[in-house]
């Protein structure tokens, strides 16, 4: 299981990327008269040149349809379970019946975080290696990007494969 000072970062983690999913990487999905933060969302795709956003692919569009309806109650669950987790740790004592509450919500809390690493990790390389090899700027000319400018997006999208694979292997 993750350390205390892990779960507190996660936690935080998960409360944060409830907001970038509503706000931002919803808008993949919604219909143009509920996008919402639309303007921040065009601003991102000016400022990193993310044609990905852009562009909205079909299996994009899929994968962020999985993070709507998949995901972002799990982000709802991963921060109640890790607080559920800090309760249970505080009074457990020599309580038998809290110790094997205890036990059952760090399995159940590994397992859903390992499956949710690994699908935010394997579809965020996916990301990584479209960007890495059809990279273009999204003005209108398709002109391929520059490696520079392909990094800077890459770094955009690279904490979105680290965090959640490092949860593979608790």
């Amino acid at each position: 299981m993750l350390s205390t000072g892990q779960q507190k970062f996660y936690y935080y983690y998960f409360i944060a990327h409830i907001f970038t999913t509503i706000l931002v990487d919803s808008i993949v999905v919604l219909p143009e008269r509920f996008q919402v933060t639309k303007p921040l969302v065009d601003y991102h795709i000016a400022f990193n040149n993310d044609f990905l956003l852009y562009e909205k692919p079909s299996w994009l569009w899929w994968f962020i349809l999985i993070e709507c309806v998949g995901q972002l109650p799990g982000f709802f669950w991963f921060a109640y379970k890790i607080r559920q987790l800090w309760a249970l740790k505080t009074i457990s004592g020599e309580d038998k019946h809290i110790k094997m509450q205890l036990a059952t919500c760090e399995r159940s809390l590994s397992w859903w975080l390992r499956l949710y690493g690994w699908n935010a990790a394997s579809t965020t390389f996916i990301c990584l290696y479209t960007v890495w090899t059809r990279g273009y700027y999204p003005d209108g000319d398709l002109l391929p990007m520059l490696v520079s400018d392909k990094l800077k997006l890459m770094a955009v999208y690279v904490p979105y494969l680290l965090i959640p694979l490092r949860l593979c292997f608790i």
